[in-house]
């Protein structure tokens, strides 16, 4: 860990309080007038408040749409488990600028879905589908929803498959089972799947630059264009050094917060 994952980090810090030259590239120093700009910038709080947003909305979507997909996965037997479990792997085995391109076939004004609707009369002329932030979101959803479904489905499998009959055998509605039994039984594995669906949509760079087009960037996005595009390798690492520590406060909140309220229901009971 300290070779592959805190040297380079700590390489990066550094690099983020160096300065960048036009004639020698990196010059190395000790100065935050990387951050200092970066943080008095309006520009990069709004792509940051976007970046954070739209990973807070990726992580919801999956959290509802995974609880049913995961239920099904674990109640279900023979080839359809079989099924959904290869339906849920492929964005794994996929290429994700394959699949960013996938949904540009679909989502574009002479895609599919707009064909299709324009083709039945429902509608008269082609919608807007991409370059947005609803595209973005279908995106992540769509590769990060795996994640989601497989710690969902780990905790469900854990769960003593006796305790719902007997609250039904005992009155409870399956509102009351699912709110009172399921879900709580459940917390640890959604919250290991939020964890990780949130860290991978805050750190995406293919969908949000295909779906979102050039108006709608990520931290990831800015990272790559100073690096890539400008050279400004120093600002490239104080934006991905800022998205990094945003990350971790997040999951470290998050974490500290499971926490405190697993032993509050332990000193409650």
């Amino acid at each position: 860990m300290l070779l592959f994952f805190g040297l380079p980090v700590v390489y990066l810090f550094a690099m983020s309080l160096s300065e960048h030259s036009p004639t020698e590239g990196v010059v190395w120093a000790l100065s935050l007038a990387n951050y200092r700009d970066a943080l008095t910038d309006t520009f990069f709080w709004e792509v940051s408040w976007r970046t954070l947003r739209l990973s807070l909305i990726t992580t919801l979507a999956c959290v509802v749409l995974g609880f049913p997909v995961s239920h099904y996965l674990v109640t279900a037997r023979g080839w359809w488990q079989l099924v959904v479990f290869i339906i849920l792997l492929m964005p794994l085995v996929t290429s994700v600028t394959v699949m960013s391109y996938g949904w540009l076939i679909l989502l574009g004004k002479e895609g599919v879905i707009n064909t299709l609707l324009v083709g039945l009369g429902v509608l008269r002329v082609a919608m807007p589908l991409m370059n947005n932030e609803p595209a973005i979101v279908v995106g992540l959803v769509h590769i990060f929803l795996v994640f989601m479904v497989i710690s969902i489905a780990g905790s469900l499998q854990s769960i003593n498959p006796s305790l719902a009959p007997a609250a039904r055998s005992l009155g409870a509605r399956p509102a009351s089972v699912f709110l009172r039994i399921t879900l709580p039984l459940c917390l640890p594995g959604v919250r290991a799947g939020a964890l990780l669906v949130f860290c991978l949509s805050m750190s995406a760079y293919a969908i949000p630059g295909v779906l979102g087009g050039p108006r709608y960037k990520f931290i990831s996005t800015l990272v790559y264009q100073q690096a890539i595009s400008l050279f400004n390798w120093p600002v490239a690492a104080t934006l991905a050094v800022i998205l990094l520590l945003l990350t971790a406060v997040i999951v470290l909140a998050v974490v500290v917060m499971g926490k405190l309220v697993t032993g509050f229901r332990k000193a409650r009971t």
